[in-house]
């Protein structure tokens, strides 16, 4: 039986396929970066979101009142850190700091964000704030300015909590 075998023959075009194979890695290399770039940029993006939606939160519950869920977006052992320099360290300290000023005080706090970064499981929000605390049993307003810092953490199951948090400020006219 003779069987004829045919060999496939070289093709003409293999030195040109291997150029554009060449071609084509050396583009996508190029462009990786790109490419990389856009797409860390749209998770950091909803980050920035998402720990924008926090602090306009933080704000509305300290104005309302709201002692839980202010104290929800804080890491069990977040710290605070006053601008007398006074560390407040855990949720019971949390706790206890809030619910001094939620009973104390009416706060018209107002925070301007000067620059909000994250980088890996961490962020930060830097700004100014200005506020009218006015005492409950007296109805005397304390006006106050300031800087502040909130440094988040992002936790194991996604979700951004504070951990660190600092005041400083100048002391009100008259004290």
């Amino acid at each position: 039986m003779n069987v004829h075998s045919t060999l496939p023959a070289k093709s003409p075009l293999f030195p040109s396929s291997c150029r554009a194979t060449i071609a084509f890695l050396a583009f996508t290399t190029i462009l990786a970066p790109t490419f990389c770039a856009t797409a860390t940029a749209m998770p950091q993006a909803s980050t920035i979101v998402t720990l924008v939606k926090i602090r306009e939160a933080w704000v509305y519950d300290l104005r309302t009142k709201q002692l839980e869920p202010i104290l929800k977006f804080y890491a069990p052992d977040a710290v605070f850190l006053q601008p007398t320099g006074e560390r407040i360290a855990g949720s019971a300290a949390l706790r206890k700091l809030f619910q001094t000023i939620m009973a104390t005080f009416n706060s018209d706090l107002t925070l301007h964000s000067q620059n909000l970064e994250t980088s890996g499981d961490l962020a930060y929000d830097s700004g100014d704030f200005q506020e009218t605390l006015t005492t409950i049993a007296t109805g005397a307003k304390i006006t106050a300015k300031g800087s502040y810092l909130i440094i988040f953490k992002r936790q194991p199951n996604g979700s951004w909590q504070i951990v660190q948090h600092v005041w400083t400020g100048t002391p009100p006219p008259g004290t």
